[in-house]
Order: C-alpha cells, then sequence, then structure tokens
C-alpha cells in the first residue's frame, strides 16, 4: 500500500515509516519539516503539508491507499488553548474529508490515554487523580476530560464514529501512552529513582507506550480488514512501577473494583481490545531494556 503519514518527522512518525517500509509499505512523509530518517529508501517521499488547510491536505492524499494521522498540537500549556483546539480540530477533520473525497478506506487517528481524561489535570493544575470506576481501564470507560489537548482527543474520536456512519471505511483511534524510545526506557532502567504513585504519573495510571509497539499497531490496522470505528488503547503490558499493580491501586483507589484480573505488574488500561481485533500485541517491556 502507499500510506500517508502524516507528522512522519515527529517522535512516533520515525518509527510508524521505519515500520512500514520494512513491511514493504510504500510512505509519503507529510509534515511541515522533513525530518532525518536513518532508513532512507526509494518507497519514502516527503511533501511539506500544513493540514490546517484543506487544499493541502487534498493535495497530500491524492493517490493514497491508507493514512495515518499522526499531525497535532502534542500537549496543553505551551501555546494558547485556541490555538490548540485549532490545529488538532482542524487538520483531523480535514484528513477524514480529505480521505472521503479521495475514497480512502483505511485510516488511522493517533488519539491518546487522555481521550478518558488522564494526567493533564494533575501537571497543570495539581489535581489528584480522578478514580475510574473499575479496573482495568477499557475504552468504554467514560471520559473526564478538562483541558483542551484531552478534549480535541476525545472529540478526534468522536469526530472517526461520525465520519464511520457516512460511508463503508475503517478507522482507528490509537489511544497513545507516553511514547517511549529504546534510550528512555534505557535511563529508566538505570535510573535509581522510578516513577512513584504520585501526580502525573497516578493520573496517567502508570502506563508507557514503546514507540515500536506504537508503529506496529497503526500498520496492524491498516493492513487489517474491518468495518467502522473503534479506538485502542495501545501501550505495554507493563507499568512504570517496580511494585505490583494493586499494591499501587490498594494505596491510591481501595474503594474501585477491579472487574477482571491483571497480572503482578501488569497495565491498567485494557489491550485486548486491540489483540482481538487487530492482532497486535506489545513486544517490549522497559524492564528487559538493559538487553536491547
Amino acid at each position: 500500500m502507499k500510506v500517508l503519514v502524516t507528522g512522519g518527522s515527529g517522535r512516533a512518525g520515525k518509527y510508524v515509516i521505519k515500520d512500514l517500509l520494512e513491511h514493504g509499505h510504500s510512505v509519503v512523509n507529510a509534515d511541515v519539516v522533513n525530518g532525518y530518517l536513518e532508513d532512507r529508501s526509494p518507497e519514502l517521499s516527503y511533501k511539506k503539508i500544513d493540514f490546517t488547510d484543506y487544499g493541502e491536505t487534498v493535495f497530500a492524499t491524492s493517490g493514497c491507499d491508507a493514512i495515518i494521522h499522526l499531525a497535532a498540537i502534542p500537549s496543553p500549556g505551551v501555546i494558547p488553548n485556541q490555538e490548540v483546539f485549532r490545529v488538532n480540530m482542524t487538520s483531523t477533520f480535514n484528513v477524514l474529508e480529505a480521505a472521503e473525497e479521495k475514497g480512502i478506506e483505511k485510516i488511522v487517528l493517533a488519539s491518546s490515554v487522555n481521550a478518558l481524561g488522564a494526567g493533564w489535570p494533575a501537571t497543570l493544575w495539581g489535581e489528584s487523580p480522578i478514580p475510574p470506576k473499575y479496573f482495568p481501564i477499557d475504552e468504554k470507560h467514560p471520559t473526564r476530560n478538562k483541558d483542551v489537548y484531552s478534549m480535541t482527543k476525545w472529540l478526534g474520536e468522536e469526530m472517526g464514529e461520525s465520519f464511520a456512519r457516512k460511508r463503508k471505511v475503517q478507522i482507528s483511534n490509537m489511544r497513545f501512552h507516553g511514547l517511549w524510545d529504546e534510550e528512555m526506557a534505557k535511563n529508566y532502567v538505570r535510573a535509581e529513582k522510578k516513577m512513584d504513585l504520585t501526580g502525573h504519573n497516578a493520573a496517567g495510571f502508570f502506563a508507557w507506550t514503546d514507540r515500536r509497539d506504537a508503529a506496529s499497531a497503526c500498520r496492524l490496522s491498516i493492513e487489517g480488514d474491518w468495518t467502522g470505528h473503534e479506538a485502542f488503547f495501545i501501550n505495554g503490558k507493563d507499568t512504570v512501577l517496580e511494585i505490583p499493580t494493586k499494591d499501587a491501586t490498594n494505596e491510591l483507589f481501595p474503594d474501585i473494583p477491579y472487574v477482571k484480573e491483571v497480572e503482578e505488574y501488569g497495565t491498567l488500561l485494557d489491550i485486548d481490545k486491540a489483540k482481538e481485533i487487530l492482532g497486535w500485541e506489545p513486544k517490549y517491556s522497559w524492564r528487559d531494556a538493559s538487553d536491547w
């Protein structure tokens, strides 16, 4: 397939492009900058595109079979809220609208654990973690988002749902978390002080995502064959904690029930849906990073 990767020069985009090329796809990296990629390939091209411009978006999608939309403002609190909302919402709408105009039926959108309304209120305003209704948290859990970035990720999922009602199309919203590269994982293993049970860590339920696992999830989605819109938690199968998962939840959320069992250090964000529909499973754990 010829795959358009928006934001392909970013921290996840380089991994997504590398994975696609290694599995026989050709790639168009569409971004405002042409990021360096170690593996140059005749199957990789670049277009400088502003996805808030619909005409440029249509131009970028021409001739493509699938789209992986990663381009976005990645956090709140750095630029004005109005600009975060404008860029993230307009670019997502333009990608979905252009895909419909061009008849592209396989689309992946980069959502986030923050669509749930997870970590940013703790970081921005020092709020305590909001207890979930149950563990492990799945994609059916209601959102509690407050900040503008989390709002755009939740609304991006709603937008995907809306576009999927209009035609035969396959739209995935990938709820990534953290997006660590190999060096980040190795440094974390070497760090004397690991993440604790406070602040952003607790509000994000101690999850993380290896960028290589994020990349394979995107590829498996466009290689799969199903119809409609689905959101997926895409994160590691373990937490970032050195203590067992239930020890952490017993201390922080003692009244929250478990609706099914988790492994001793298992994630609190349920990845079973991605396993069942995409055939995806995370391969990497930071606990093994010393051996990479």
